[in-house]
C-alpha cells in the first residue's frame, strides 16, 4: 500500500488532537480533582454521582432532622426529669403532713407549699422551646394545661422520618403524660364511713347474759342492766369482730326465758365487678358472725370463689371496706353497702317503713324527692333522739335548708305529678303515748320554724332542731337508754288528702337517686361511663350496650328526674328495645304534670329506629349498573351516647320533636344546641347551660331497678352515684388529682371522713398511694423519652457514618486519583512532545532526502 504524504499528515494530525485532548483531560483532573467534567465525558461515572448525591442529601436531610428531634427530646427529658424532682419534693411534704400532730396553721402552710409545688408542675406542663408547647402534642401553638388543670392539646405524637418507611415519635403528648393510663396498675376502692365498735361506743346498751354479750336498745324495757359502766370509748373493729359491734343491730330477747338470741343484720350490697357485669346482691349475717364472714360475702359477690379471686375485700382500722382489683388494667368496679336490721324487696321499703339502717358511704349529694311520708327514727343510740328519714334542702340551689326557709322553698309546691302541696298532716303520738294528727296548712309565708314550732307545740315535751338538713326530735321526758313513747310521720298531702312524694331521702341511704353536681353552669356527673370490653371512657359513639351491666337488657327503663332550663320540674324515662312493641324500638317518653305520657321514637342520623344492638338486615335491591337483583346488608347501630346526650340535651332545653319523625326529630336536636351543650368528658356526662352563667337546670338519671333487691333484676347503668371512693386507679389526671390531695392537706383530713364537709375527699394517707403511682407514671415517661433521645442518638450516629461512607463511595466514584493523573500527564506531556518533534522532522523531508 503506497503511503502518501497526505495520509501521513491526517494519521499524524489525528493522533496529535487525541494526545492533546488527553493531555486537556488530565491536566482538567488535575486542577478540579474530578474525574469528569460534563455528562458525556463517562455517563456512568455521572450516572453513579447523581445516586450518590441523592443519597447524601437524604442522609443529610435525616441527619438535620434527627438533631432537631433530639433537641426537642433532650429538652423533653429535662423538663420530665424536673417533674420528677418536684414529685419527688411533694410527696416529702405530704409525709409531713401526714403526722397527726400538725395544727391548723401547719397545715394550711404545707397545703399552701404543695399548691407552690403544683404550680411549678404546671409552668413545666407547659413549657415551650422556639416557639412549640412540648406536651401539646401536635397542637404546637396551643398551651397545654390552662388554669383550671385541664388539658387542652391533643394526643398525637410528632415523627421524625430516619428512614425508608421508618420514622420514630420523639414527643411525650400531653394525653398520656397528663391524663393517661397505666394498665400495670389495680382499682382500688373504699367506703368513707368511719365504723367503730358499737358495743365500747355505747356501753349502756350491752348486756351480759350467760357468758356472752348482747346488744338491746330496750335495755330499760326488758328490765336488763348494763354489763358495766364503762365510758364511751372509739375503738376499731377489726376481722375478728362480731358483726353486731359493727351494726349495732339489736339481739332478740326471750321474755318468757329471759334470755337472748343473736339478732340478724341484712345487708345491701350494688356493684359492678371488674369484668363489667353488675349486681344487686342482699344476703343476712347471724350479729355472731364476724367481719371477716361479711368480707368473704362480698367477696363472692364481686365473683371470689375457693380457687379464684376477683378482688381483695379488707377492713382499715377506721372500720371502712376496702376492694382492690385483683387484675390490673381495670377500671369499672364499683361498690356501695347499706346494712338494716330488716328484710326488705327494696331500700325503698326500708326507707317507707322507718326501719334501722347504717351508712357505708356518703357523699353530700342531693337525692330525688320520692318519699311521701318520712318516719322518724330513733338510730344514734340514744332514745330521746329522734331523726327524721328526710334530708331537707333548698329546691333551687339544693342549699341545706334552715328554719327561715320557706315549706314551699324546700319541697317545692307541686309534686312530680303536679298536684299542688295544701298542707303537712304530722301524727304519731306524743310523749305520754297520746295518739295525735295535726294538719299545718302551708302558704307561701310559711317556714321550716312553723313545722318545728307545730312539733313542739303537740307533741309533749320535746326540743325539735334543724341541723344541717336534718329534722331532729328531741325527748326531754326520758333518759338516754329509757324507752320513749313517741312516734312521729310527716306527710305532704294535697287538699284530698292525697299523698304527695315530695321529700328526699338522707344522704348514705340512696345509691344513685342522686343529682349532678353544680358547677356555675355546668352539671356533671360522677361516675364515668367505661367500655367494658377495652376498659377506656366512653365516647359519643360508644354503644350504651358497650357499657351497661348485662347483654341481656331488652326492655330496660332509664328513670330521668330534671328542672328544665326555665326552672320547671319534670320527669321521663328511656326505654330500651330490641324488639319492637307496638312499632316502637327504643324510646323516650315524657311525664307530664297530669301523669300524663308522649313517646318518641329514638331515631338515629338516617332516620332509623334505634335498637340495643346492631341489627343488620339484608334486602334484595336492584344494581343500577348491571339491572340484576342484589342482596344488601343494612346495620343500624345499637344506641349510642350521643343518642342518649341529644335525648338529654331535647329535655333540659325544653326542646321536643313537634311530631314522631325523623325530620322532627332530628330538628329537636339541633334546637336544643342554642340554649345547651351535652356531652362526655373523661367518660362522664356533662351538661353545660350556654345561656346563664348560674344554670336554673337540674338533672338526675338512674336505672329504673336500682333500688331492688329481690333477684328480678338487676341495675345494669349509673350515672351519678353514692359509691365508693376510688383511691387509685389505672387512669391518671394529675392536677386534679393533685388539687385533691392539696384539699385533704388544707383540710387536715388524715383519713376519709364521710362526716367533714367534703365527705369524698380521699385523705392524706390515701393520698400517699395516689402520689406514689403519679411519680411512677412521669418517670415511665421519663425513661420512654430517655430511650427515644438514646435512640434518635444512635440515629444521628449511624446517620454520620453513612454519609462518610457514601461521600467515599462517590470519591471513589469520580476523584481522581493524584498520582496516578500526574504520571498520565508526564506520560502524555512527553508522547505530545516527542509526536510534534516526529511531524516537525516529517514537515522538514525533502525528494532529495529520499535519494540520498
Amino acid at each position: 500500500m503506497r503511503v502518501t504524504t497526505n495520509t501521513m499528515y491526517s494519521k499524524f494530525l489525528y493522533q496529535q488532537q487525541t494526545t492533546y485532548n488527553n493531555l486537556n483531560r488530565v491536566t482538567n483532573q488535575l486542577s478540579s480533582g474530578m474525574k469528569i467534567d460534563k455528562i458525556y465525558d463517562e455517563p456512568n461515572v455521572f450516572t453513579n454521582t447523581l445516586r450518590l448525591d441523592s443519597e447524601t442529601n437524604s442522609l443529610n436531610q435525616v441527619l438535620n432532622t434527627s438533631k432537631n428531634a433530639q433537641t426537642f427530646a433532650n429538652n423533653t427529658d429535662t423538663t420530665l426529669n424536673d417533674m420528677t424532682t418536684t414529685l419527688e419534693e411533694f410527696k416529702t411534704k405530704l409525709l409531713q403532713s401526714a403526722n397527726a400532730t400538725n395544727s391548723v396553721t401547719s397545715y394550711n402552710a404545707l397545703a399552701d407549699e404543695l399548691e407552690g409545688l403544683k404550680e411549678h408542675l404546671k409552668t413545666l406542663a407547659n413549657t415551650s422551646i422556639d416557639g412549640k408547647f412540648l406536651f401539646s402534642g401536635t397542637a404546637f401553638d396551643t398551651k397545654p394545661i390552662d388554669d383550671n388543670g385541664d388539658y387542652n392539646g391533643n394526643g398525637d405524637r410528632i415523627r421524625a422520618k430516619v428512614g425508608s418507611g421508618v420514622d420514630i415519635p420523639y414527643n411525650i403528648d400531653g394525653q398520656s403524660l397528663f391524663m393517661g393510663i397505666d394498665r400495670d396498675y389495680n382499682k382500688h376502692i373504699s367506703t368513707n364511713v368511719k365504723h367503730f365498735d358499737m358495743m365500747r361506743l355505747h356501753p349502756e346498751f350491752v348486756v351480759l347474759k350467760d357468758g356472752k354479750y348482747y346488744v338491746d336498745k330496750d335495755i330499760s324495757l326488758h328490765n336488763q342492766l348494763p354489763a358495766s359502766d364503762d365510758i364511751p370509748t372509739e375503738v376499731s373493729i377489726s376481722v375478728t369482730s362480731e358483726i353486731r359491734r359493727l351494726t349495732g343491730v339489736s339481739d332478740i330477747y326471750d321474755n318468757a326465758t329471759d334470755s337472748y338470741r343473736d339478732g340478724v343484720s341484712y345487708f345491701y350490697i350494688t356493684g359492678r365487678r371488674p369484668d363489667g357485669e353488675t349486681f344487686n346482691q342482699k344476703f343476712s349475717l347471724s350479729n355472731s358472725s364476724t367481719i371477716g364472714d361479711l368480707l368473704d360475702r362480698i367477696g363472692e359477690a364481686f365473683g371470689n370463689s375457693a380457687t379464684s379471686k376477683a378482688v381483695d375485700v379488707t377492713i382499715n382500722q377506721f372500720g371502712q371496706i376496702e376492694i382492690k382489683d385483683t387484675t390490673k388494667g381495670k377500671m369499672v368496679t364499683d361498690f356501695n353497702l347499706i346494712a338494716s336490721n330488716s328484710d326488705r324487696d327494696s331500700v325503698d321499703e326500708l326507707v317507707k317503713n322507718g326501719d334501722y339502717m347504717v351508712s357505708f358511704t356518703k357523699s353530700n349529694y342531693s337525692s330525688i324527692r320520692d318519699i311521701a311520708s318520712p318516719l322518724a327514727q330513733n338510730r344514734d343510740f340514744d332514745n330521746r333522739v329522734f331523726t327524721f328519714n328526710s334530708e331537707f334542702r333548698t329546691i333551687q340551689k339544693e342549699e341545706l335548708a334552715k328554719d327561715t326557709n320557706t315549706i314551699f322553698e324546700v319541697l317545692g309546691v307541686r309534686d312530680l305529678e303536679g298536684r299542688v302541696l295544701d298542707h303537712i298532716r304530722i301524727s304519731g303520738k306524743d310523749t305520754d303515748d297520746n295518739n295525735v294528727s295535726v294538719d299545718l296548712n302551708v302558704n307561701i309565708n310559711t317556714t321550716m320554724q312553723d313545722l318545728i314550732n307545730t312539733i313542739e307545740n303537740n307533741f309533749g315535751d320535746v326540743d325539735v332542731n334543724l341541723e344541717n338538713g336534718k329534722l331532729i326530735v328531741f325527748d326531754n321526758t326520758i333518759t338516754k337508754n329509757e324507752n320513749s313513747k313517741l312516734v312521729l310521720k310527716l306527710d305532704a298531702q294535697d287538699n284530698n288528702d292525697n299523698s304527695l312524694k315530695m321529700f328526699a331521702r338522707m344522704d348514705g341511704i340512696t345509691n344513685d337517686k342522686t343529682y349532678f353536681s353544680l358547677k356555675g353552669r355546668l352539671l356533671i356527673s360522677n361516675v364515668a361511663q367505661i367500655d367494658k370490653n377495652t376498659q377506656t371512657f366512653a365516647t359519643e359513639d360508644t354503644r350504651m350496650i358497650d357499657v351497661s351491666g348485662s347483654d341481656d337488657i331488652d326492655g330496660k327503663r332509664i328513670d330521668i328526674n330534671y328542672t328544665d332550663k326555665d326552672g320547671n320540674i319534670k320527669r321521663a324515662y328511656i326505654t330500651l328495645r330490641d324488639t319492637e312493641v307496638n312499632g316502637h324500638l327504643s324510646t323516650f317518653t315524657i311525664v307530664d304534670n297530669n301523669a300524663n305520657e308522649t313517646t318518641y321514637d329514638i331515631f338515629d342520623d338516617k332516620g332509623d329506629k334505634t335498637p340495643i344492638h346492631d341489627i343488620t338486615t339484608i334486602t334484595q335491591e336492584l344494581d343500577p349498573t348491571t339491572c340484576e337483583l342484589c342482596n344488601v346488608e343494612h346495620t343500624t347501630k345499637g344506641i349510642t351516647y350521643k343518642q342518649l346526650d341529644d335525648i338529654i340535651g331535647m329535655l333540659v332545653s325544653n326542646n321536643l320533636p313537634v311530631s314522631n319523625t325523623p325530620t322532627d326529630y332530628n330538628s329537636a336536636v339541633e334546637n336544643s344546641k342554642e340554649y345547651v351543650e351535652v356531652g362526655l368528658k373523661d367518660g362522664k356526662v356533662f351538661i353545660e347551660d350556654r345561656k346563664n352563667s348560674i344554670t336554673n337546670m337540674k338533672f338526675e338519671i338512674h336505672d329504673h331497678d336500682t333500688d331492688n333487691y329481690d333477684n328480678s333484676k338487676n341495675p345494669v347503668f349509673s350515672f351519678n352515684a353514692n359509691n365508693a371512693i376510688t383511691i387509685d386507679e389505672p387512669k391518671i389526671d394529675i392536677f386534679h388529682q393533685l388539687d385533691e390531695i392539696i384539699q385533704s392537706v388544707r383540710e387536715g383530713r388524715v383519713r376519709m371522713d364521710a362526716d367533714q364537709d367534703n365527705p369524698r375527699g380521699i385523705g392524706i394517707e390515701a393520698s400517699l398511694e395516689l402520689i406514689d403511682h403519679l411519680y411512677d407514671h412521669i418517670i415511665k415517661k421519663h425513661t420512654e423519652i430517655g430511650a427515644i433521645s438514646s435512640s434518635l442518638q444512635r440515629t444521628e450516629e449511624r446517620t454520620s457514618m453513612l454519609i462518610v461512607h457514601t461521600e467515599t463511595l462517590k470519591s471513589e466514584v469520580i476523584d481522581v486519583d493524584m498520582a496516578q493523573a500526574s504520571l498520565e500527564l508526564q506520560k502524555l506531556t512527553l508522547n505530545y512532545q516527542a509526536m510534534l518533534s516526529t511531524i516537525a522532522k516529517v514537515d522538514g523531508l525533502s525528494l532529495v532526502n529520499y535519494m540520498k
